[in-house]
């Protein structure tokens, strides 16, 4: 890199002289030089405004092509002066650009690398020139600047040969300091940030190396000639190209220029008062009545757009950006956004889309998942049907085969309906619709595993033993693996849990010393408490060969002692205001 910076010097250096040569001894017309790099400065600024008027202007370059046109058209008043007062003016406008350019230069550099440079750091550089073209402006009124200054001749054109004071050595430090600052980010960013462009830096590094290089040896070879203003049209060129990559890397300006250019979308704004700040063509295609409106003025009334001030209404109050809009048989879908400026939000962005095909397409899947699942649930339910059917039918063999229970399904089942109305009716517990039918329809399978019970303990009309007890309690566990065994692939687990709980926990004990898995308290399910109260009142209630049936005094009293021991507390309210209803229909 070094190799190849010295062979440009060298390049410059032999420009330079050429240049000089040519416009002081060769030729005559130095004005015209002048006159010409203003020219293409000019045009500079002119291709600027032309060729990117349909991207966000960058200011920083458009600030920099209007200070490189000022400062050249100072040059060419400077070549034109025929007096030192007039010459001192030309000198006031060139400086405007040598001023203000390299400031913003840096700032430049800053962006395009990524680098966050603050506020008011950007304010320092921008003050710093103010500072130094304050004392150019004392040029021929004081010596802050040039101590004193004589015209000359070269060629055609007038020059002037100054004699600097202290005040210009702080034109060298912008000058000079700003250099380092943009070269030392340039090469951090060349080696540290890949998400930067390396041609956009390279281009950068060639800006900063033309402008210095070439004004370097100006002064050096040819002092009384302005090499500023090639330097300056080369500089503009240079930030023409860099413009057209910024833009293209540019994800904001980029999305912008879509939505600009398709026609999908309509867009209606809205200043914070609500009056309409206008529309794109597609808005008014849907609606057409915006044409008529106003813009600084709220929208006119009709049918049609009374649907704008509904929508933000809610959006204002239930942040619902979200709405839809049905119009001459087409659905139109959008959403609002809030304008932003400063952290602030100044108006309301109306977004709408001709969602038309998009509607009728989900609608007709919606109406094509609606029949199918109503297929899928008919179907579903014609085999829960078929599975509830072979299930009841295994509980009445189990019941036909056991002597000591006969009709205890069909009773407790109308038992756990009597008490799932008085739950609900008196809403002393919360409990879900579903969750009562699945329970009604899960209580004739609660004794299903005596079914693999033998027959000489179902069967024994006596008391069993100690030994043909522990074996009866077996049926609670089979009973819960029966139930999901033959549920198995039901879609609907509820059930599936509801039942299986049913069947394997209702001779569970609220104090811990039941069966199968001595489970306390609220670790039973509730369909299994609630089972607990239809199985053993039936069971109080009711002939079995090895007793006679208890009055309903003494069974209900026996329930009433059990509650907070074996049964859930709980359920004392809810047997207490069942009592009437189980009592008649036991007489029955």
């Amino acid at each position: 890199m070094i190799i190849g910076l010295v062979y440009v010097k060298i390049f410059l250096e032999e420009m330079v002289i050429s240049c000089y040569k040519l416009l002081t001894k060769e030729v005559i017309y130095l004005t015209a030089y002048y006159g010409v790099m203003s020219a293409l400065s000019l045009i500079n600024f002119i291709i600027f405004i032309l060729f990117f008027r349909e991207k966000k202007l960058n200011y920083y370059f458009l600030a920099i092509l209007a200070l490189v046109t000022i400062s050249n058209a100072g040059n060419l008043v400077m070549a034109m002066s025929k007096t030192l007062e007039e010459a001192y003016i030309a000198k006031k406008i060139h400086y405007i650009g040598a001023c203000f350019i390299p400031p913003i230069i840096l700032i430049v550099i800053f962006k395009m690398c990524n680098i966050s440079l603050r506020k008011w750091m950007e304010n320092i550089l921008i003050m710093y020139s103010f500072v130094i073209y304050s004392m150019v402006l004392t040029i021929g009124h004081s010596e802050i600047y040039y101590k004193d200054a004589k015209l000359t001749e070269i060629g055609d054109a007038t020059g002037i040969i100054p004699e600097y004071n202290f005040g210009h050595s702080f034109f060298y430090v912008l000058l000079y300091g700003y250099l380092l600052i943009g070269i030392a980010v340039l090469v951090y960013s060349l080696s540290k940030k890949n998400s930067v462009s390396r041609k956009n830096l390279w281009a950068l590094i060639g800006l900063e190396i033309v402008t210095i290089a070439v004004f370097l040896l100006g002064r050096l070879i040819a002092p009384d000639v302005e090499v500023t203003p090639i330097i300056f049209v080369i500089d503009g060129w240079i930030l023409l190209y860099l413009n057209r990559r910024v833009t293209v890397y540019s994800l904001e300006d980029n999305i912008i220029s879509s939505l600009d250019k398709q026609d999908s979308y309509g867009y209606i704004m809205f200043d914070k008062k609500r009056n309409y700040l206008g529309a794109n063509q597609l808005a008014i295609n849907i609606l057409p009545e915006l044409q008529n409106s106003k813009i600084d003025r709220p929208l006119n009334k009709h049918d049609s757009l009374d649907f704008i001030k509904v929508e933000l209404d809610e959006y204002d109050e239930m942040d619902d950006s979200e709405f839809e809009l049905d119009k001459d048989g087409e659905h139109y879908e959008g959403h609002i956004n809030s304008i932003w400026y400063a952290d602030k939000p100044v108006g309301y962005l109306f977004e709408i889309e001709n969602a038309t095909d998009r509607y009728k397409l989900t609608k007709f899947l919606g109406e094509y998942n609606h029949t199918l699942k109503r297929e899928v649930k008919a179907k579903t339910e014609h085999i829960q049907n078929i599975q509830a059917k072979v299930l009841l039918g295994m509980a009445n063999m189990v019941e036909n085969r056991d002597g000591n229970t006969g009709g205890h399904i069909k009773r407790t089942s109308y038992v756990i309906e009597i008490l799932i109305n008085t739950i609900k009716e008196n809403h002393i517990l919360s409990l879900e619709d579903n969750f009562c039918q699945d329970l009604i329809k899960a209580a004739p399978m609660h004794d299903l595993g005596k079914i693999g019970i033998d027959d000489k303990i179902l069967r024994k009309p006596g008391r069993l033993t100690d030994e043909e007890f522990a074996i009866m309690q077996t049926h609670a566990p089979r009973s819960g693996e029966l139930v999901e065994s033959i549920l198995q692939g039901v879609e609907d687990e509820d059930f599936v849990n509801i039942a299986k709980n049913v069947a394997r926990h209702h001779h569970e004990k609220w104090n811990g010393t039941g069966y199968p898995d001595k489970l306390k308290g609220e670790e039973i399910p509730l369909e299994a408490r609630i089972m607990a109260i239809a199985d053993v009142y039936d069971a109080l209630v009711s002939k079995r060969c090895y007793k006679e049936a208890m009055s309903f005094e003494q069974a209900y009293s026996v329930m009433m002692e059990s509650m907070g021991s074996h049964f859930d507390p709980q359920m004392e309210e809810v047997f207490v205001k069942s009592r009437a209803k189980l009592e008649e229909y036991y007489s029955e």
